[in-house]
Parts: structure tokens; sequence; C-alpha cells
């Protein structure tokens, strides 16, 4: 039987006042019947295997069941996307914004969809100033690529974009992103 790993990423965890336990965040996974777990950082990512091919509806699944089993067990919704590991990895091979890691962040903001993707990434887009060296974006598979100056990432305009938006995103360093293609 095909088996397929997947990245969860929750959002909003380990800030603000919201927190859950890598360990507690595991046991929830395991309980609820996902196979491999594995946590990873502290900021709410975490590795899980199900049987089954990778289909849409196979992620909308994987998505609804971990969804449920954290709003349980933590008592809170807390909304998370899901990606293939295999996609986190094209994903991370496809940021244009890793050459320069001594000055910059690159990130990505993933989204539930590509039209979530193209309306964040032109909402983003609207507020990067004339001065490339400060701040881009650039629109990539239900995701914006987000290259911001080290220590900045709370203060800039897009990071306030990405703060006030009523779409369904979560942001994760490319470090953290290739920590979930690790196996």
């Amino acid at each position: 039987m095909t088996s397929t790993r997947w990245a969860l990423l929750l959002r909003g965890v380990n800030v603000g006042g919201v927190t859950i336990r890598s360990a507690d965040l595991k046991a929830c996974l395991a309980d609820a019947g996902f196979d491999d777990v594995r946590t990873v950082l502290a900021s709410g990512n975490a590795l899980v295997t199900t049987t089954g091919g990778a289909s849409a509806s196979a992620a909308s699944t994987v998505r609804t069941r971990a969804e449920a089993a954290v709003g349980e067990r933590f008592g809170r919704d807390v909304p998370l996307l899901v990606r293939t590991q295999e996609e986190v990895r094209d994903a991370v091979e496809r940021c244009p914004y890793l050459a320069d890691a001594t000055t910059h962040h690159a990130y990505l903001v993933l989204t539930e969809d590509e039209p979530a993707a193209r309306a964040l990434h032109e909402a983003m887009a609207a507020v990067v100033g004339d001065d490339p060296a400060q701040e881009a974006v650039e629109l990539g598979a239900r995701l914006v690529y987000w290259w911001c100056p080290k220590g900045s990432s709370l203060v800039t305009p897009v990071s306030k974009v990405t703060a006030k938006t009523r779409l369904v995103t979560t942001t994760r360093n490319v470090r953290t992103m290739r920590k979930l293609c690790e196996d």
C-alpha cells in the first residue's frame, strides 16, 4: 500500500500566548491515528504519515482530521495548512531568495490555494517599496516567497499585510522548511 508523508503547519502556535508543546502535539496526532509522527522545532510543525496517495482529497482529509484532533485536545481552533513532504522540498528548491542569507531572511508564506496565494501576493507586492534591496516578494505554488532584512520580519510593510490578512496563511522561514524535508 502507498503511503504519504505530510507536513502539518499549525498557524499561530507558540506565539502570542498560544502554547502547544511539541510532545503534546505529537501525542495528539498519534492518538488521532497518524503514523510516524514527528514534530519539527517548537513552532507548530509536524510530519505524519498516512496510507494512500497524495491527492487534494487526501490532503483535505488529513487537514480536517488533524484540526479536529488539535481542537479537541487543546480546546481551541487552530487552523493548519497541509503539504506533502515532496511539495515542501519543491517549494524550498524554488525559493528565489536563497543567495543572500547574510543580510536577509527568506520566508514562505503558505496559503490554502492558488487564488489565496495570488490575492496575498498582490497585496504584498503593493506595499513593497522601490528599493528591492529592502524587501521583495514572488508568487509560488500556493505560497508567496518573501525576502526581508534580518531582524525586521515583524515591522516591514509586507509583515503588516500578512498580519492583517483574513486569509488562512502561515509563515515559515526557509530553514524551518528545510527541516521539514529531513526524515
